[in-house]
């Protein structure tokens, strides 16, 4: 008999999963494992809330395996002692999991675990989940992969059935680990777990129903104010990055929304398009920048760009635990900051904003605001992460350095200061006016800022151009370019082929 494992991990769902549509396809029994791996809950990078997305996700995914009846073996140590043992009493021959692109735990554990099938005679099976490309030889080269991954392939409807082992069924574990018993909670505690997003495939659907047939609509010119983006961004971000739906459904989802859409008014049809196409603009660019991590592990430690290997920084821990605990004395940047510590989630122009703050007003290596801050995305995804950090920090040699001014972005996206007296209490009594005058008023027991933030970022530019102009930082940026850049044609007259407009919403 053939008896598969299903090992799960960042891919909590049943429909649209491959991996487990070939198990089920290949093989006469499946049995579906996930197990809590202490060493990669013990990461710096990761935080109670990655354990409490794993939880969430596992137990909508539980009980939709139930209704197949069907189980899920959950355990909790090291996959390679968890393999042994089970191989012990449930003699299986195949593996079948998604291709992941981790950090480098991760990336050395599958390496591991591709050792010990080969000597335990088991076929290991990985199937992509992304338009991420293992082995990529150039770039050039993903653009009709990504066609076929995304576009013309049709989402996998969730199986009918689990061949689940019945022998299996009365002895699989099911005990579920709680957060505290890996986490001291009073080392976290502004996480707010009531307000943090549901993390499970059936949430999924919810959010993306909700996204397309409502709150989709503003998304074009409502994402760049943390005021609107929390209603009219996608807030798919962390199941894409769990794996609870794919950036095949979404494609699919758009495909149908724009067939069908009735928009009542010329205005809000022309409104809905430009949503819907910046929408795409941004799952594209998701990829694009995993693509980076899993062509260069080595970017998780390394600049991507070497020459800026040469940039001092200070790293000074009062002030990477000010800005952290969002105490630095810059409204904008320390309301987001305690936003995130309580939800786990800010939009993208204000990541980008905490980022290139702590790179050059702060003078933090974006090495050492890499952990602390991956503790606190819910949708924490390595290949992302490590990108946008070295990208916020203008290491990659091959971008626009955008510094994002702390003052001038209260002004353009939070007016009223709204969004800051929400996460800043200490400033509720204050006027717009006043809390805008930061730099020059005193605000009670509101901090003073910390640094001189116009004399901070001139010295850090001064740094980041000077090897931007240099003859190695130029021959550097070339090789970054040629291998890392992107590839898409500005100037064509082929149309990308859409996606199949024919399948209805949640068949995705």
């Amino acid at each position: 008999m053939k008896r598969a494992i299903w090992w799960i991990k960042r891919d909590f769902r049943l429909s649209d999963n491959q991996a487990l549509t070939q198990a089920i396809t290949e093989c006469d029994e499946v049995l579906p494992i996930f197990v809590f791996e202490t060493g990669l809950i013990e990461c710096p990078d990761y935080s109670p809330m990655h354990l409490w997305a794993w939880q969430t996700a596992l137990k909508d995914l539980t009980a939709k395996t139930k209704n197949l009846n069907a189980d899920i073996f959950i355990e909790t140590g090291d996959l390679l002692t968890v393999l042994e043992s089970l191989k012990s009493s449930y003699d299986f021959t195949h593996i079948y999991s998604h291709e992941e692109t981790g950090n480098a735990w991760t990336y050395q554990r599958d390496k591991d675990l591709a050792k010990w099938c080969k000597k335990q005679n088991v076929k290991w099976s990985e199937y992509d989940q992304t338009g991420v490309i293992r082995r990529l030889k150039s770039r050039a080269a993903r653009t009709p992969i990504i066609e076929e991954r995304l576009y013309n392939q049709k989402p996998i409807p969730a199986p009918a059935t689990l061949k689940f082992p019945e022998n299996l069924k009365s002895d699989a574990s099911n005990i579920m680990p709680e957060v505290n018993d890996f986490y001291n909670l009073k080392d976290f505690p502004e996480i707010d777990f009531d307000v943090l997003q549901t993390v499970s495939e059936t949430q999924a659907r919810t959010d993306f129903k909700s996204f397309l047939n409502n709150r989709g609509l503003g998304y074009s010119g409502g994402i760049s104010s943390p005021n609107t983006a929390f209603f009219h961004g996608s807030r798919l971000s962390v199941h894409l990055a769990w794996g609870t739906i794919t950036l095949r459904q979404c494609f699919a989802g758009v495909a149908h929304k724009i067939k069908h859409l009735n928009a009542p008014t010329r205005g809000e049809h022309q409104q809905w398009m430009r949503s819907m196409k910046a929408f795409c603009s941004r799952l594209h660019w998701h990829d694009h920048f995993i693509q980076r991590l899993e062509s260069e592990p080595r970017m998780e430690f390394k600049p991507l760009n070497p020459a800026y290997e040469k940039i001092s920084y200070q790293n000074k821990p009062d002030f990477l635990n000010a800005w952290h605990k969002g105490q630095t004395g810059f409204p904008m940047v320390d309301a987001c900051m305690r936003c995130l510590q309580t939800t786990g989630f800010l939009n993208f122009r204000m990541r980008s904003m905490v980022v290139s703050f702590a790179t050059f007003g702060l003078h933090l290596d974006w090495r050492y605001i890499r952990d602390p801050l991956a503790q606190i995305f819910l949708d924490y995804e390595p290949g992302i992460h490590f990108s946008q950090l070295q990208m916020q920090a203008g290491i990659v040699g091959i971008n626009t350095i955008r510094v994002y001014s702390p003052t001038k972005q209260i002004e353009d996206q939070d007016p009223e200061c709204k969004f800051i007296k929400k996460w800043i209490p200490e400033l509720k009594g204050f006027t717009a006016a006043e809390i805008k005058s930061y730099e020059t008023l005193s605000l009670g027991d509101y901090p003073k800022p910390m640094v001189d933030f116009k004399t901070n970022v001139k010295a850090m530019k001064d740094q980041v151009f000077d090897i931007r102009k240099s003859e190695e930082g130029q021959y550097q940026s070339k090789k970054v370019l040629h291998k890392h850049g992107s590839k898409k044609k500005r100037f064509t007259k082929q149309k990308p082929k859409p996606p199949d407009p024919q399948l209805t919403l949640f068949e995705v």
